[in-house]
């Protein structure tokens, strides 16, 4: 088993470049096994306020500094961050539960964006636009909207932040960022790696603490221009209701029931490889896994066998053990919640045909959070398990006859992150795809992101763009200035 990395930070608050002793304390566990990593600061309102109030102050002279400053920066975090990996790696595993190989790739995710956004920093570009009085034209810019009001979950705790401080530092705006209080200590070990690469004091604020403490006075306090949340689609309303007063712009990237179409034509063994890869990344928590397998009604046990085997030769474990392929849940409260919804389903009909229970061998796992990777056939429309969003390593199973069918049904949920779609005609697979009522769908690929392209929902999945160009308008406003017309 690798050990815990020394910290090369504190566990505090970081407010104007330096460490703040918060007003409590939470306590960080590995949920594999149960264990205390640490205790670390948590802000209160005021201390946020303390926090809020820096980063307004840092802005002036950050908005005003050389975007290619600006740029240079972010990517010197990349290579910082691309130099630490292993350092980083074991210590999201430590908080978050994830396997080792799966920290490493969201370290060099989270860096991705800094690279991206470093590069285009430069790009933000204006244009000039006639005048209906030929003595004047228009100068139409793009400014920065001001203190950004960052908000991450736990499940990708580096490199949800990563893709949203990049983008707003890039874009010229200062960032208070909270992360999540279950998974806070990656987000610290950020502070010196932005330092070091000569971030001014101010610019990123890195206070953790509670949401439901700290959520409505960073979407109220006055200083805040922008607020930036991935989250639950609950979380996302109440933070909405919370900014409207202020009439601020609030991006919003929320909960999600990806549809997973297997069409007639599909490569069954291909799509069982991704299917069970995703379902075991972060161990099915992600907003844009597969939640439902839509799969035809002649192919199902054909499907359902190549599963079977898949799943049943996985290991589960502790993320810092070796070949490893999924870990625990974030906590014990998110295990009863998945059983909840698989019990609800079996008492509706659906069918358990296989379980990985890998991680009741080792005794050192007994306290952790695991919930057994499980597949479940006779799933119908009208189940929770279904309808909502499962955040687990379930594969549940539904069958249909037509394709139209399978493509209305999948439309059939209030949300509308992403989808996927395998099948041998491309041509085919780009049709359902059009029809989908999702912001990404990846076709033949179980993992279409990357800090180049948009990533944002429709429906109550949120509101925005996170990665590629869009990012970072998340995070500008125009301004036009009218001005007389150069002459000679």
């Amino acid at each position: 088993m690798m050990g815990l990395p020394d910290f090369w930070f504190e566990p505090q608050l970081w407010i104007d470049g330096s460490w703040v002793p918060g007003s409590d304390t939470i306590r960080v566990v590995n949920p594999a096994t149960g264990v205390l990593v640490t205790d670390v600061s948590c802000a209160d309102p005021n201390l946020l306020d303390l926090a809020i109030r820096g980063a307004a102050q840092a802005l002036t002279p950050w908005r005003e500094s050389s975007p290619f400053l600006r740029g240079d920066i972010l990517k010197r975090i990349a290579a910082r961050l691309l130099d630490r990996k292993d350092p980083f790696a074991r210590l999201l595993t430590s908080e978050q539960g994830k396997p080792y190989a799966q920290a490493i790739a969201e370290v060099e995710y989270a860096a991705s964006f800094f690279q991206w956004f470093g590069e285009q920093a430069r790009r933000t570009y204006g244009r000039i636009s006639p005048h209906p009085d030929p003595t004047r034209e228009y100068l139409i810019e793009q400014r920065p909207m001001g203190v950004a009001g960052l908000i991450t979950p736990w499940n990708f705790p580096l490199a949800q932040g990563s893709k949203k401080i990049a983008a707003a530092l890039a874009a010229g705006c200062t960032a208070v960022w909270k992360p999540s209080e279950l998974t806070p200590l990656v987000a610290l070990a950020l502070a010196p790696i932005a330092a070091e690469a000569g971030l001014p004091p101010g610019v990123l604020q890195i206070v953790p603490g509670v949401g439901s403490i700290l959520g409505r006075p960073l979407a109220e306090h006055p200083d805040i221009r922008v607020i930036s949340l991935t989250g639950s689609t609950r979380t996302g309303a109440t933070l909405l209701a919370n900014a409207a007063t202020g009439i601020k712009r609030v991006a919003l990237e929320l909960g999600g029931n990806a549809p997973l179409i297997v069409l007639p034509d599909a490569d069954l063994d291909h799509v069982a490889d991704e299917l069970v890869r995703m379902k075991l990344f972060v161990t099915g928590q992600v907003c844009v896994t597969a939640n439902r397998v839509l799969v035809h009604r002649d192919q199902e046990l054909q499907l359902l066998d190549r599963l079977k085997h898949r799943l049943e030769s996985a290991r589960i474990g502790n993320g810092l053990d070796e070949n490893v392929n999924a870990g625990p849940l974030i906590h014990h409260q998110a295990c009863q919640a998945v059983r909840d919804l698989v019990s609800s389903a079996v008492q509706q009909g659906a069918v358990i045909i296989s379980e990985n229970r890998s991680y009741q061998a080792s005794s050192e796992l007994k306290d952790g959070s695991f919930f057994p990777p499980t597949i479940l056939t006779n799933v119908t429309d009208q189940m929770r398990l279904a309808r909502e969003e499962i955040f687990g390593p379930v594969i549940p199973l539904l069958t249909y006859v037509e394709v139209q069918d399978a493509i209305a049904r999948a439309n059939q949920t209030p949300y509308g992150l992403a989808a996927y779609v395998y099948g041998s005609d491309l041509s085919r697979c780009r049709a359902v795809a059009r029809q989908l009522e999702v912001g990404i769908v990846g076709i033949n690929e179980w993992r279409p992101l990357r800090s180049e392209i948009p990533f944002g929902g429709v429906k109550q999945s949120g509101w925005g763009s996170e990665g590629g160009e869009e990012g970072m308008r998340e995070f500008l406003s125009t301004q036009v200035l009218s001005i007389p017309r150069p002459g000679i």
